[in-house]
């Protein structure tokens, strides 16, 4: 690096001879071998700080040109070019280092981001395939439950109808008692009425005999007389029980 001697006028407010000089030889350090670990923090710091010290003096030196220059063009830019060409090459050792530690560390992040995405992948494959567990245990599981709902389901229609044909033996059963004690309450009314109606005849046919007799005409004959008349047998005669 060459050995720089200028007398700074226009920019004077911005920077010195003696700025200049002091970033120069803290940057040749950088050139002649001096390494620094940008992985060290307290070391790349140190780095980003002269490179910050310098690109905001560059920065302000483009402002204040930018506003003086109308005054006098020729001289403003000449002393603006000389600070320039000094303060970046004085900075070229701190932008490589941080320009490479960039770099490193966009290789590193995208490794890491492999290993995640690979690791994503490998973990969503895994739950992938327990999914695909769980969906067939799922399904087993809902089949078999079908299964036994309809054995249930087949149970309990084979018990109703077993239920209901009982209730059917038992209706006709019962039926049956019904008709058979119909059928002999029926009979008794029947003889009930029978009794009855013999009761009444023999009570008429006395009544008969008794009117009979009483006129002269003896008991066997007054029998045989009703008896016919009972038969209908005798012309023009009956009996209105």
């Amino acid at each position: 690096m060459g050995v720089f001697n200028m007398e700074i006028t226009i920019f004077k407010e911005i920077t010195t001879e003696g700025v200049i000089k002091s970033i120069e030889e803290n940057s040749a350090k950088y050139h002649v071998g001096f390494y620094a670990d940008m992985n060290n923090l307290p070391e790349r710091k140190q780095v980003k700080e002269s490179a910050s010290e310098i690109g905001g003096i560059i920065k302000e030196l483009e402002a204040a040109r930018i506003k003086i220059t109308k005054a006098n063009t020729q001289a403003v830019n000449k002393e603006h070019k000389a600070i320039l060409d000094r303060l970046t090459v004085a900075n070229k050792p701190f932008q490589d280092l941080i320009d490479e530690y960039t770099e490193q560390r966009k290789k590193i992040l995208a490794d890491e981001k492999r290993v995640v995405e690979l690791r994503a992948a490998m973990v969503q494959k895994e739950d992938d395939h327990e999914m695909g567990l769980l969906i067939n245990k799922t399904f087993e599981y809902d089949r078999l439950q079908f299964i036994e709902k309809e054995r249930d389901l087949e149970k309990a229609r084979v018990k109703e109808r077993e239920q209901y044909a009982a209730q059917q033996v038992k209706l006709a059963e019962q039926t049956q008692i019904d008709n058979q004690l119909q059928e002999e309450i029926n009979k008794r009314h029947a003889e009930n009425a029978r009794l009855a109606n013999v009761e009444h005849v023999r009570k008429v046919n006395t009544d008969i005999l008794f009117v009979l007799v009483n006129n002269g005409i003896s008991e066997e004959d007054s029998k045989t007389m009703i008896r016919l008349a009972a038969k209908k047998e005798l012309p023009n005669l009956t009996i209105n029980y």
